[in-house]
């Protein structure tokens, strides 16, 4: 990377000098809610960090989701040097089981999942970003009995609140198809 410094000048339109780059990772689904963090607060520090626009996207591919990263390229290595360290240690502590973040399970109906979910996931990620806990909602094919699995990891203040908004989501909506208030 010797040569980049001698070109900065000579790119137009730059505004402060330091070229902005682009980037994207993708990161396992279930890491997002710890990405972005209670109310967002775990994203807004890693922008302060690094000095990057840390943006997560809906694209999903395979149980991935896409963030996008963009700043000065050594802002951008130093981004994803964070993320990465925020979902692998999870995932090491998680495999283990002892130590780490508590996880919580609990099931529920499986004609409840879509509204748990949202559309197109949209009610999860609401859940993620307002608790900062991983939520993972079983798939149709492992229900049992009628029931879903629902994982929840994440501090245990985090997994409680989510618990919470879970449970009022499906059983408001019995209250709403028995009466109509």
């Amino acid at each position: 990377s010797s040569g980049i410094n001698a070109e900065w000048p000579l790119r137009p339109g730059e505004s402060d000098g330091s070229p902005v780059a682009k980037d994207k990772i993708s990161v396992p689904s279930n890491k997002v809610g710890k990405i972005i963090g209670r109310r967002g607060a775990m994203i807004r520090e890693l922008q302060d960090k690094s000095g990057c626009k840390i943006d997560v996207t809906d694209e999903q591919v395979e149980g991935q989701t896409v963030i996008r990263l963009s700043g000065a390229v050594e802002d951008i290595e130093k981004a994803k040097v964070l993320l990465a360290r925020i979902y692998q240690d999870d995932s090491r502590s998680n495999q283990q089981g002892q130590e780490g973040e508590p996880t919580e399970q609990f099931d529920i109906p499986e004609d409840k999942c879509g509204l748990v979910i949202g559309s197109r996931g949209s009610k999860i990620r609401e859940i993620q970003s307002d608790t900062g806990v991983g939520v993972n909602v079983g798939s149709r094919d492992t229900a049992v009995g009628g029931m879903i699995k629902v994982t929840l990891r994440g501090d245990k203040g985090g997994c409680d609140e989510a618990k919470k908004i879970i449970m009022e989501l499906i059983s408001d909506s019995d209250k709403r198809t028995e009466r109509s208030w």
